[in-house]
């Protein structure tokens, strides 16, 4: 973990943590869609939806494709976060420490990851060997890993309004009423 501007960024370890999570997560949801695609397949394993047509993919393949990067695009760019990121307590920001574009982050969880995973995962392994701990997802995308800052913050200190003689419009001292 390296501190930089205030920001902690997150360590190979606890985004695979995370990952371990969503992608549990995301199998269980799958799960629901599967099992109909699973007794099609024994039905008729020459059906369309099941029988490979574009390289060793099916249309099934295809759409737990798409659901599964769908989980990770939209938690992403609403909430800076998916649901394992949010257990450890980090989350995706842009470089530049402003909201993300949906283009960022659908580029990040599709092309990035894809590139990061081609030769035998090198660049995931980045991210544990970088200073500001950067995958190669999130070089591509100009993103970072951070852990959250701590949300509580004082609040703003309120004049109390006390009524006095009928009207609303004293404010009262401390001790005062």
């Amino acid at each position: 973990m390296q501190n930089n501007n205030d920001r902690t960024y997150a360590g190979f370890f606890v985004r695979l943590a995370a990952y371990i999570v969503d992608i549990t997560l995301v199998s269980l949801m799958l799960l629901i869609i599967k099992t109909p695609f699973w007794i099609i397949s024994l039905a008729s394993p020459d059906n369309f939806l099941v029988k490979d047509f574009i390289f060793q993919y099916s249309v099934m393949d295809i759409v737990l494709y798409l659901l599964k990067v769908t989980y990770f695009i939209l938690l992403t760019y609403y909430t800076g976060s998916t649901l394992g990121k949010k257990l450890f307590r980090i989350e995706v920001i842009s470089s530049e420490n402003r909201k993300l574009t949906f283009f960022e982050v659908a580029y990040r969880e599709t092309v990035g990851k894809f590139l990061s995973a081609v030769i035998i995962y090198i660049g995931y392994i980045m991210a544990g060997l970088d200073e500001e701990k950067k995958g190669l997802h999130d070089i591509l995308s100009d993103t970072r890993v951070v852990y959250k800052q701590n949300e509580k913050q004082p609040l703003p200190q309120q004049n109390i309004v006390c009524p006095q003689n009928g009207t609303e419009e004293h404010v009262c001292e401390s001790g005062n009423n």
